[in-house]
């Protein structure tokens, strides 16, 4: 019994650890291919991982490849703009003397173009000063005569038409070198034309009552003398502010330089007769301003006219050009539309100020019964409201161009606007009052109105300055001397124009001053200011190309 049982005993534990042993086997089987898909997908995944790995390195070495050649081309590019920037600024060069000079054109900055350093720019001001004065000086010879010739014409027993023709001895004189001073002043700087402008012009002067007393052709010789200096004087002056004053700067330069016409003609009126009552009579207005004009000739040689540290520098392609003579290009102004809307503004405006200069006396007298003492009084009024925003002009444009982000050409156009729709309005304005006011029917509020419209009139006039007379300048450094010669030309012949249709109107019109003086003129301002909107761009033109 114990044997049976030890034997079924033994056959249990053999048939657990067969099974143990079975199932040992079988797991064992299980795990190897367990472990062997592991390592299939493990193998796949590595493979996957690895083709990944060698196509981002790969596009990771192009794009670094394109990188690359994106900077060699960008550094291959800056470092020609840099040379050629480069060699702009070391070609560089300074100019004597306000000479003849190619446009700047070539994209340096005015900081290069300049010497912008505060000793320079002090030096550059006090020019613009002198400039200032030569203009006071300028219209004190030309009112003086105007003031003199009265007591002249007693002296002399003078008949109207000997003073008509004392009178415009001046003015053939100053149409006949404006073209010539222009090219003078283009070829040989406009500091030394200037200076032998002043000297003859004051020579003319000087020499007025000793030419008086020899008769009356000497007299209107030296009369012409004068017209002849003068004559030269705007082209000069333009010159020398082209070739001097940065472009940020002109417009206050340009302002306070012809400036000085406005105070010329109002301190003339105002000076002019004490000192013929109260310093030796007429003879010593001549003498006096006269003695000014050389003292001034004196200041400006020794102070300004062979300082060339303010003067614009020019590029060595530029001096090149200049080298090669000065040929006018005259077709290529006639075919610059900017170059006939200086013309006609510029015809517009003498055509109006010297109009208003020759008439208002008569018309004041005629029309609204005021006393010649009084009428005198009445006449300085427009120039006091032109001298007062003269001195508003050239700060407002200033911060509108530098500081408010108007161009060039906008503030040009916006000056002129100003200038001749301003007066338009005034003069249509006074005309509408004394076609509507017979004289007799005239008042002390008439008279107020009439001399108000007439000062805003003026006054609007002193954005010329910031419009018209800095056109030249804008067009063309080089040749805005010449340009201002021809087209101050056409403004002569406007002057001479007003004086004889005025008259002829008067005429036409049985002594209308609506129809004759004031609204002829308004119509011609307008359609100026129009012309001067569609054609005017203030870039600057190489009329040599």
């Amino acid at each position: 019994m114990f044997a049976s049982t030890s034997n079924q005993t033994m056959m249990i534990r053999a048939n657990k650890t067969a099974a143990r042993s079975s199932s040992s086997s079988s797991s064992s089987r299980i795990q190897n291919k367990v472990t062997f898909r592991k390592r299939q997908q493990l193998s796949k995944n590595n493979a996957t991982s690895s083709e990944f790995s060698s196509r981002v390195i790969d596009s990771s070495f192009h794009l670094k490849r394109e990188k690359e050649a994106s900077v060699a081309a960008t550094t291959t590019t800056t470092t020609k703009a840099s040379n050629n920037n480069n060699n702009k600024r070391q070609n560089v060069i300074a100019k004597a003397g306000g000479g003849s000079i190619a446009e700047d054109t070539s994209g340096i900055p005015e900081s290069e173009r300049f010497d912008m350093s505060e000793g320079t720019n002090k030096k550059r001001w006090g020019m613009v000063f002198a400039l200032f004065v030569a203009f006071v000086l300028c219209n004190l010879d030309k009112v003086n005569m105007s003031v003199a010739i009265v007591p002249m014409a007693k002296s002399f027993g003078w008949t109207a038409t000997q003073k008509g023709l004392v009178a415009s001895a001046f003015f053939w004189g100053y149409a006949f070198t404006q073209i010539p001073g222009g090219w003078l002043s283009s070829k040989y700087g406009g500091k030394a034309v200037l200076f032998y402008g002043v000297i003859l012009w004051s020579l003319g002067t000087l020499i007025a009552p000793w030419c008086a007393t020899l008769g009356m052709a000497p007299l209107l010789a030296s009369r012409f003398l004068v017209g002849l200096g003068e004559g030269v004087a705007p082209s000069a002056a333009t010159g020398i502010l082209a070739k001097t004053i940065p472009p940020s700067q002109r417009s206050k330069a340009v302002t306070a330089t012809f400036g000085g016409l406005d105070v010329g003609s109002l301190l003339g009126l105002l000076i002019a007769p004490p000192i013929i009552l109260f310093l030796g009579g007429w003879q010593a207005v001549f003498y006096l301003f006269g003695f000014l004009g050389f003292a001034w000739g004196a200041w400006w040689w020794l102070g300004f006219a062979n300082d060339k540290s303010v003067d614009m520098k020019e590029t060595a392609a530029e001096t090149a050009k200049a080298a090669g003579g000065l040929n006018i290009p005259w077709g290529k102004f006639a075919k610059s539309k900017e170059f006939w809307a200086l013309m006609v503004a510029h015809f517009t405006w003498n055509y109006f100020s010297y109009g208003l200069l020759a008439w208002l006396p008569s018309f004041l007298s005629s029309a609204l019964n005021v006393s010649l003492a009084k009428s005198s009084f009445l006449s300085i009024l427009p120039y006091l409201s032109t001298v007062a925003v003269t001195t508003l002009v050239a700060p407002i444009t200033d911060s509108l161009e530098n500081k408010n982000g108007f161009s060039r050409t906008d503030v040009r156009k916006l000056s002129q606007t100003l200038c001749f729709g301003g007066g338009a309005v005034a003069l249509s304005t006074v005309g509408f009052i004394v076609s509507k006011t017979p004289a007799a029917a005239v008042t002390n509020t008439t008279i107020v109105m009439v001399m108000s419209a007439l000062a805003f009139c003026f006054g609007m006039g002193a954005w010329v300055r910031t419009g018209l007379f800095c056109g030249h300048q804008d067009l063309s450094p080089k040749y805005a001397s010449i340009m201002l010669g021809v087209t101050n030309t056409a403004a002569a012949i406007g002057s001479l124009l007003s004086t004889f249709f005025i008259g002829y109107f008067m005429e036409l019109t049985n002594g209308s001053w609506a129809w004759s003086l004031f609204y002829p003129i308004a119509i011609l301002q307008v359609a100026s200011a129009l012309i001067f909107s569609a054609l005017w761009k203030s870039t600057p033109i190489d009329f040599d190309a």
